[in-house]
C-alpha cells in the first residue's frame, strides 16, 4: 500500500468499512513513520552542556518562606523542578516528566528578601532520559554568591504520546 496518499473512504456503506480501516491503517503507518523519523534526527544529534543550561532569578517573597522566615525547601524544590524541567526540555526538544531527585543537598538557609539563582545543566544522558544538575545561589547586591543547595533530577523525554523517546547524545567534551 501506498503510504504517501491515503484513499478518501468510499460512499458505498458496505465498501466502506474496508475503505476505512484500510484508510485508518495507512495514516497509522504515516504516524509511525513520521514518529520514527523524528526520533532518529533527536537521537543523531548532539548537544553541549551550554546548548540547554538555564539560569533562573528569583527573590525570596513570603510565600516562599516558611514561619521562620527562611526558604521553605518545598518552595526550592519546586523552582528546582521547573528550571531542571526546562533544561531537559531543552536538551531532549521534546516535553519531559520528572522521574526522581535523586539527590537533595541544603547547605545553607535563604532568608526573605535574598536573590536566589538557579543554575542547571545536563550531567549525562541515556537514551531517553537525562540526569540534570540544579545548583542554587544567594547572591548578595554586590554580585557575589553562596551555593545553598544542590539537587540531580532526573527526566525523560516524551513524545506525542507521553512514551519515552530518545534524546540527543552529549558532547563530552567541553
Amino acid at each position: 500500500m501506498n503510504t504517501d496518499k491515503c484513499e478518501p473512504i468510499s460512499e458505498n456503506p458496505v465498501d466502506a468499512l474496508l475503505k476505512t480501516q484500510q484508510y485508518f491503517e495507512c495514516e497509522l503507518n504515516k504516524l509511525v513513520d513520521e514518529i520514527a523519523t523524528e526520533e532518529a534526527y533527536r537521537f543523531s544529534k548532539i548537544k553541549s552542556r551550554n546548548d540547554s543550561r538555564t539560569e533562573h532569578v528569583q527573590i525570596v517573597m513570603y510565600r516562599h518562606t516558611n514561619g521562620s522566615g527562611r526558604l521553605f525547601g518545598g518552595a526550592l524544590l519546586q523552582m528546582i523542578d521547573v528550571v531542571g524541567a526546562i533544561c531537559a526540555r531543552r536538551h531532549a526538544g521534546t516535553e519531559v516528566t520528572t522521574v526522581a531527585i535523586d539527590h537533595l543537598e541544603f547547605k545553607a538557609p535563604a532568608q526573605i528578601n535574598s536573590t536566589l539563582v538557579l543554575i542547571s545543566e545536563v550531567e549525562s544522558v541515556g537514551r531517553t532520559s537525562m540526569k540534570v544538575k540544579i545548583s542554587t545561589f544567594v547572591e548578595q547586591l554586590n554580585g557575589s554568591r553562596e551555593e545553598i543547595n544542590t539537587a540531580h533530577a532526573t527526566f525523560v523525554a516524551l513524545d506525542r504520546q507521553n512514551r519515552p523517546t530518545p534524546v540527543p547524545r552529549l558532547l563530552e567534551a567541553q
